[in-house]
C-alpha cells in the first residue's frame, strides 16, 4: 500500500526522489532522520510527523499546517530555541509505533500546496542550523524505506488518526470477531466492525438475502444481486471487501 501511495502521488514521490527518508505509517506521513541543534548546540536527529489527507490513494492539500516532532525542541546554531514554530509540548502517543514530544506550527502565506511543500519547509527550518554547525548536514539521507506496514484495509485508514484515537484503534488489530445473525442489527454491526483493524470477522447466518433485507442492511444491493438470492453471509462478505482486503 505504501509503495503504491508514493509512486502514484507526485508530491510524495518527489520527497523520496530527493532523498528524504519518508514513510506512510497509519494515517501519518513520517520524515525520519531530520538533523537539528539542541540547547547544548549539539547536532542530533529527530522525526517529523504530519497527518495525511487522502482521496482514496491520492493526496489532497494538507488539512493542517501543524506537525508533530519526536526529539528535543530544535534550536538555532547559537542554542536558542526556534521559538517561531512553537505550538505545544507533551507526550504524544500517536499509535503505529509513533511518539512525539512537541507539535509545531508554521504557516506560509496561502498555506501548504502539497506534502512536499509542507515537509521540506519544516525540514529546512529545523535542519538549517545543524548545517551551520556541521556543513553538509541534511535531512536528505537517501535511505531506503523500511518494509511496509501490514494492513487489513484496501486503502489507508486515516479516520482514527484524524481524531486522535489511533492508539485505541490499534488495540483491535489482533482480535477476531464473530457476528451471529446478519440481519438488520448484525449487518450494521458488521458495517462498523469492518472499518476497524480486527484481524478476522466471522459471520454466522444461514438465511438468504432477500428484498426485505435490502431495506434493513447497509449499502445498496443491485436488482441483479437480489435476483440471485445469495446467502446473507455471502452478500455481506462481498460488500465488506470494498474496505478490507
Amino acid at each position: 500500500m505504501s509503495r503504491a501511495l508514493f509512486s502514484r502521488n507526485p508530491d510524495l514521490k518527489r520527497l523520496r526522489d530527493e532523498g528524504y527518508f519518508v514513510q506512510q505509517q497509519g494515517g501519518y506521513l513520517v520524515m525520519r532522520e531530520v538533523p537539528y541543534v539542541d540547547a547544548r548546540r549539539e547536532v542530533r536527529i529527530g522525526t517529523l510527523i504530519s497527518s495525511l489527507t487522502l482521496a482514496g490513494d491520492q493526496t489532497r492539500t494538507p488539512d493542517t499546517h501543524v506537525v508533530h516532532w519526536d526529539g528535543d525542541f530544535p534550536c538555532h546554531a547559537d542554542g536558542s530555541r526556534i521559538q517561531g514554530i512553537s505550538h505545544a509540548a507533551g507526550a504524544f502517543d500517536l499509535g503505529h509505533g509513533l511518539k512525539a514530544t512537541h507539535s509545531f506550527s508554521s504557516k506560509p502565506d496561502g498555506g501548504y500546496t502539497d506534502y512536499h511543500h509542507k515537509m521540506t519547509s519544516y525540514a529546512s527550518i529545523i535542519a538549517g542550523p545543524a548545517a551551520v554547525l556541521k556543513p553538509g548536514t541534511t535531512a536528505r539521507t537517501f535511505r531506503e524505506p523500511e518494509e511496509e506496514e501490514e494492513s487489513v484495509f484496501n486503502y489507508v485508514e486515516t479516520a482514527s488518526d484524524r481524531v486522535g484515537i489511533g492508539v485505541l484503534t490499534e488495540r483491535l488489530i489482533n482480535e477476531r470477531v464473530a457476528i451471529i445473525g446478519c440481519g438488520g442489527t448484525g449487518g450494521y454491526i458488521l458495517d462498523f466492525v469492518a472499518k476497524t483493524p480486527v484481524r478476522e470477522i466471522r459471520l454466522f447466518d444461514s438465511d438468504e438475502f432477500l428484498t426485505h433485507n435490502a431495506f434493513r442492511a447497509p449499502g445498496t444491493p443491485s436488482l441483479e444481486e437480489l435476483r440471485e438470492a445469495p446467502k446473507k453471509v455471502d452478500y455481506l462478505r462481498r460488500a465488506g471487501r470494498s474496505v478490507r482486503t
